[in-house]
């Protein structure tokens, strides 16, 4: 990742081998986490800090306020924003950070306030996945990954604010994203018509959600939920993880680890496994290292992707993982909903449409905005 996409020159990353250098959020956020991930591997000698200090030095360029933009001349995305947050709340996890911890409380609260609190949209709730005001969606992962930061941000301060807010964001997705084969769906629309999609991605940050929500409250019926959805996506996925974006799998399979270092699940080790290796094999060239992405071309998203998934893989070969958040009932628990209980309230049925080609859900891909 770092010979074959970044450029010394500018101290930037590209996010082809051809590109010019320039800061992208998305791209930028996944490629922390990868630098981060491999600083958490056992026996691994790393300058880790350095790496992680350039990294948000790049991405500082896009910040405005407490939040960033998805590139220097656009608009702001939540889930950009709570990637990035993920990244300074991991960061924190391998040295001791006030400032990132700080800076992911603010991001929160940036996502808090995108909530959609006007009774009279369909399917009222759910976190915006931008502030731009001519695009009204509300998606599974920029709700789903706010409720996964508050619930990060309350296990390290107990603040029943955080575990409020994870708690019914959780229940929004269960009312409008839950689909009938127990996955979620993409984003719901102004008009209240759904994206049904169901993205990888959007099923491995509720697996991580609900982990969480089991082990800082001790609610069994998380813990199952998160079970029975790890189960139901590699159901659902058997046969077609390669074509799945190489971001959006590394996603699922990084939380479907942490959920077998806590269940014990050898079951999920091997299915991470068996991806990692089906990928090594048939995406990567040997030649340069680098993957391409099932629809052609090497970008900075799909190696880090594969650059957090085994570095995932060796904490849990060297018996790691699982060290983000208290053990179950350290924290206070609280009332709500989120745990398996929750009912599978439909959303609005809408027409499908297809999903973006190798980009992010509803719009064209990031890597050609």
């Amino acid at each position: 990742m770092e010979r074959g996409l970044f450029d010394d020159a500018s101290g930037e990353y590209r996010e082809t081998p051809a590109a010019a250098p320039g800061a992208e959020a998305w791209p930028l956020s996944q490629a922390l986490a990868a630098t981060i991930a491999v600083s958490a591997v056992p026996g691994v000698e790393t300058d880790a800090r350095s790496f992680v200090e350039r990294g948000l030095h790049e991405l500082a360029a896009l910040r405005e306020g407490p939040v960033y933009r998805a590139t220097a001349d656009s608009e702001v995305y939540y889930d950009d924003n709570e990637w990035i947050a993920q990244d300074l709340l991991d960061w924190n996890a391998v040295q001791p950070d006030r400032a990132a911890v700080a800076g992911a409380s603010a991001i929160f609260g940036a996502v808090v306030r995108a909530w959609d609190g006007d009774q009279a949209t369909p399917c009222a709730g759910g976190i915006y996945w931008t502030r731009a005001a001519a695009v009204r969606d509300r998606n599974t992962v920029s709700t789903v990954n706010g409720a996964l930061v508050g619930l990060r941000l309350y296990g390290l301060t107990g603040r029943p604010v955080y575990l409020y807010w994870a708690r019914r964001m959780l229940d929004w997705v269960n009312r409008c994203m839950l689909s009938p084969d127990g996955l979620y769906w993409d984003h719901v629309r102004a008009d209240g018509t759904v994206d049904r999609t169901e993205w990888s991605y959007n099923q491995g940050s509720p697996i991580a959600a609900y982990l969480l929500l089991y082990r800082s409250t001790g609610d069994r019926a998380a813990l199952a939920r998160a079970e029975a959805l790890a189960d139901g996506t590699l159901r659902a996925f058997d046969g077609r993880w390669l074509s799945e974006p190489p971001e959006f799998a590394a996603i699922f399979f990084r939380h479907l680890l942490e959920l077998a270092a806590v269940d014990g699940n050898t079951s999920y080790v091997a299915a991470a496994q068996a991806y990692a290796d089906a990928a090594w094999n048939g995406l990567r060239d040997p030649g340069t290292g680098l993957f391409d992405a099932p629809a052609g071309g090497t970008t900075l998203l799909g190696q880090a992707a594969f650059v957090q998934l085994y570095a995932h893989l060796a904490v849990t070969e060297s018996g790691g993982g699982g060290r983000r958040s208290p053990q179950p009932g350290a924290a206070p628990t609280g009332r709500g909903s989120g745990g398996a209980g929750a009912g599978p309230a439909r959303a609005p049925r809408g027409p499908r449409t297809p999903p973006a080609p190798a980009g992010r859900s509803g719009r064209s891909s990031r890597t050609t905005r």
